[in-house]
């Protein structure tokens, strides 16, 4: 299932639903690529790249091959994707220095009040 949100005033109305066979595996990186690309063709072209479209999800769905078809080169979408945070993270995010952060952005390009966001790489 995809919603689509326009930005803070948004609706969060569906997009997408995917039927599928009862025997069919649940929630594979196939069927959330599929749903992506269904709610992204029902954009209007200027709005299928780059900052203005925001694909989110949670770790659920968050699987390397999702994610890697999200980040393909020339692409070009933003996403975000949650997790939970273990005290591993949280000892990890503690770490970044004050430098690394900046201030997340909403897909209408404002400034989230009071988000900000940084990379952790390389991590284990």
């Amino acid at each position: 299932m995809g919603f689509v949100d326009h930005g803070r005033g948004g609706s969060g109305e569906p997009v997408v639903g995917l039927l599928r066979p009862g025997n069919a595996g649940s929630d594979t990186a196939a069927d959330h690529i599929q749903a992506a690309q269904l709610a992204l063709a029902q954009l209007p072209k200027r709005l299928r790249r780059g900052r203005q479209t925001l694909i989110r999800t949670d770790s659920g769905r968050g699987t390397h091959e999702f994610v890697a078809w999200l980040a393909q080169r020339g692409r070009w979408l933003s996403y975000s994707v949650g997790m939970t945070l273990t005290d591993a993270i949280h000892q990890a995010v503690l770490k970044v220095p004050a430098s690394a952060w900046t201030p997340a952005v909403e897909p209408d390009a404002e400034i989230r009040d009071g988000a900000w966001v940084a990379e952790l790489a390389g991590t284990s």
